[in-house]
């Protein structure tokens, strides 16, 4: 039998560990302390869109995004140096000035003696999840609609059969003036309530992608209340806004106009649910990362057995609406990734919370840690 000869894994070449660093189907990106590139393998360069050796002697900050290279990066290294490491998503600059989204993880090596540090960038491209993520949302969003289509044919067919009827009877040679005038205007008024319908569907299926940018709840309730006193039905003498001077200045970030549409569809349905003697009161704080919008009023309460259903498209305790106020009010506070609240209890009113994230970026990202 021929013997086999045993080979010391301390002997082994190192064109070795480099063919395995370039086999691996993970990009490595190796760093000295400061985050000074000097080694990119293969498909590390292939993902970020650069040819052999082009990114040696680069700072890191090459393949980060500007808004990144003052707090996240400098947090990844400094994370690094002191032993704990990174693991997370990021986005990164490619050559070719695109994106590409990757699971970034960071690990410290102390290569020798001396104390020379090695930092270990490890990236695996997850374009295609987050690619994937998004159409599931989008998915989910309109999972619903299937549902919807009887309460979408149960809210046009009641107008529309009512303006075919009475149609119907002013098309007869004989009929008074007064009849005549009755029911033309209930044929304008039902014409105007299927208008009112076709717009609120279009305005619920038209909802943006969430835009972005700095405000303050001062924005927020000036935006409402301007809605409310153009209105002539807005009812605004009985809601009670807070004063902007007892409002936090802080800014936060999410997208203004939509924000604005969702807690005008709160007070909306709150104004709707009060008595005339009833109030509705509106008040906002930001507590660290948290930013807490609350419209309580003086109502009659939703009774137990209907709460679960409050969110539901076309889902209406009263006469004659439409029932997408407060659906659409959560649609767009998860566009800006919160989420929406209702305590209420029978004969003492309702209150509804919206709690979302004043910066939706993680705190690596916005400050020094």
């Amino acid at each position: 039998m021929k013997e086999v000869t045993k080979v010391n894994p301390v002997s082994w070449p190192h064109s070795l560990s480099s063919t395995l660093v370039e086999v691996i189907k993970t990009g490595i990106i190796l760093t000295d302390g400061n985050g000074i590139i000097y080694f990119t393998n293969t498909l590390a360069l292939t993902l970020l869109g650069y040819s052999k050796d082009s990114l040696d002697d680069k700072s890191m900050e090459t393949l980060f995004l500007p808004e990144d290279t003052q707090f996240f990066l400098p947090n990844i290294l400094r994370m690094t140096r002191e032993g704990a490491g990174f693991e997370g998503e990021a986005l990164l600059r490619r050559k070719n000035r695109g994106t590409l989204f990757v699971n970034l993880s960071t690990v410290l090596y102390k290569g020798d003696s001396l104390g020379h540090e090695i930092i270990i960038f490890t990236i695996q491209d997850i374009t295609h999840l987050k690619k994937m993520e998004k159409q599931y949302l989008s998915s989910e969003r309109f999972s619903g609609l299937g549902m919807m289509t009887d309460q979408i044919s149960h809210q046009i067919r009641n107008p529309v059969v009512s303006i075919g009827g009475f149609a119907l009877r002013l098309a007869k040679k004989q009929i008074s003036p007064d009849e005549y005038a009755q029911y033309s205007t209930i044929i304008h008024t039902e014409a105007k309530r299927l208008e009112y319908i076709i717009d609120r569907l279009v305005e619920f299926a038209r909802i943006h992608s969430t835009r972005y940018a700095a405000l303050t709840l001062s924005d927020i309730f000036e935006g409402v209340k301007n809605t409310f006193f153009l209105r002539p039905e807005g009812n605004s003498s009985v809601i009670e806004f807070p004063d902007p001077e007892t409002l936090p200045s802080v800014p936060m970030f999410g997208d203004l106009p939509l924000l604005i549409r969702a807690v005008q569809c709160i007070i909306q349905n709150s104004v709707e649910g009060i008595s005339t003697k009833g109030t509705v009161t509106v008040t906002g704080s930001i507590n660290g990362n948290e930013v807490l919008i609350r419209v309580k009023d003086t109502g009659e309460g939703i009774l137990p057995e209907h709460l679960p259903f409050i969110f539901d498209p076309f889902f209406s305790t009263k006469f004659n609406y439409l029932g997408l106020g407060l659906t659409m009010a959560r649609r767009i506070v998860q566009e800006n990734k919160g989420l929406v609240e209702v305590e209420s209890l029978p004969g003492e009113g309702t209150e509804v919370r919206i709690i979302m994230p004043r910066d939706r970026r993680r705190e690596i990202r916005t400050r020094h840690l």
